[in-house]
């Protein structure tokens, strides 16, 4: 079973020129920090669970960068940043690596660049997706309204029930959240605690 959830990355045009006037500079534009955080080997613990896709790792930003200013899309929405967390002791770190490169290429095909990472560094094994939001043959912007996030979620589910994992079934688990499925099936709900400890009392109590 995993999660996802994906936002918006946004950038400004002064951000941007400075940071290119002034190489020195620490503080990254947001496309460059979100493809820094994903791809932080401190967390990825391994290059090898950072993949590109349409792009190369290490060249990553600026492959993308050089998209966006060839079409004259710098502002605004700069990239989307995904994520495909997994329900706890249910996937290797090869496999889920190889789940999110899967969904990236279903997701994106060849129409977009995406940093595939897959975090080690907690309990649950997840996989960040930086996307360029440049079109790499229109220069067309990707938005990623509602119907972007439940095909997202769709096609993870899709995705994960070919290689055997659990996926949320919609009318046992209706009106719960994928947070709180995950939480319920993890055994950290506060709602399934409740519910369990008003069970317990109930056949005790006089009113």
């Amino acid at each position: 079973m995993a999660t996802t959830k994906i936002w918006a990355v946004k950038d400004n045009l002064e951000r941007t020129v400075n940071y290119a006037a002034n190489p020195k500079k620490t503080v990254d534009s947001d496309l460059k920090k979100a493809i820094h955080y994903a791809g932080d080997e401190a967390k990825t613990e391994s290059r090898c669970y950072v993949t590109g896709v349409n792009c190369n790792v290490d060249s990553a930003f600026e492959e993308m960068n050089a998209v966006q200013e060839r079409f004259g899309k710098t502002g605004g929405n700069v990239a989307y940043h995904a994520y495909q967390s997994f329900k706890t002791g249910e996937i290797t770190p090869e496999l889920c690596h190889e789940i999110g490169v899967e969904l990236a290429k279903k997701m994106w095909g060849n129409e977009y660049q995406v940093l595939v990472a897959t975090h080690l560094n907690t309990g649950t094994l997840h996989n960040h997706f930086v996307v360029c939001s440049t079109n790499m043959w229109t220069g067309k912007k990707l938005e990623a309204k509602y119907e972007v996030y439940y095909k997202l979620r769709d096609m993870s589910d899709r995705v994960c029930k070919e290689h055997g994992l659990s996926v949320i079934v919609p009318g046992r688990d209706k009106g719960k959240s994928y947070i709180e499925h995950q939480a319920e099936q993890n055994g950290t709900s506060y709602k399934a605690k409740l519910k369990a400890a008003i069970d317990r009392l109930i056949p005790v109590s006089s009113s």
